[in-house]
This record gives C-alpha cells, sequence and structure tokens, in this order.
C-alpha cells in the first residue's frame, strides 16, 4: 500500500494549524448545505500505523455568496470561521456516527478486498 504525506488544515481561526502524517485517503465526498450557504469535506485515511483519521471541514460556499444573481445581504462576517472535526480511531466503525453504516461497510469491503489501489500497467 502506498503511503503519502498527509497534511490537513485544522485551524479554526486566522493562525495556521496543521496535522500532518503518513497515510492514504480511503474515502472523501462533497456536500452542500441544504441552503446552498456552506459545504462540508468528509474524509477517511488510514495511517501508516493503521489507524484511521476522519477529517471533516466545514467552509463558506463562496460559489453562493459571490452569484450576483442570488444577492443575498443577510451574509454573517462570523460564518467566515470554519468548522473542523479531526479524529484518531484503531476502528473504522467509531466513525459510523459521521458516514453512516453504509459507507463504513463499502470502505471496509473495499479495504479487505484490496480494491482501493488498482496498480495499472498502462
Amino acid at each position: 500500500m502506498k503511503q503519502d504525506i498527509i497534511k490537513l488544515n485544522v485551524s479554526n481561526n486566522s493562525i495556521s494549524e496543521y496535522k500532518v502524517f503518513e497515510g492514504m485517503k480511503l474515502y472523501s465526498e462533497m456536500f452542500k448545505s441544504e441552503d446552498g450557504k456552506k459545504l462540508t469535506n468528509k474524509r477517511v485515511f488510514v495511517t501508516k500505523k493503521q489507524n484511521y483519521v476522519y477529517y471533516e471541514r466545514t467552509d463558506v460556499n463562496w460559489n453562493y455568496w459571490s452569484d450576483k444573481r442570488k444577492y443575498d445581504n443577510s451574509f454573517d462576517i462570523s460564518e467566515i470561521k470554519s468548522d473542523i472535526k479531526f479524529e484518531v480511531s484503531s476502528k473504522l466503525e467509531d466513525f459510523t456516527k459521521y458516514l453512516g453504516d453504509e459507507i463504513i461497510k463499502k470502505i471496509k469491503l473495499k479495504e479487505k478486498n484490496e480494491e482501493i489501489i488498482e496498480v495499472l500497467d498502462i
């Protein structure tokens, strides 16, 4: 399994703070809030030491706020602050509360069948 250096921004204010580790991304998906004003990115990594990392970041959806056709003067400057979750666990199931059973089962199955990385000789 090929490991990369993973660098995650965990800053919740203007002072930069990062978590860095060796690992591989297993899952990544981006979700738009119902009103379209925020974006949430959820990721799961497996580390070199076979621990799992859950990373979730919710930020302002700048595409929504910069669209002149959707002018909305309710923008609150405090919404710029990111909401970040960073958790490490030895069990993937600990992240069910964030991802649900179905996604956890799919990740485990892909990992068990070694389908995460497909090496192509092309």
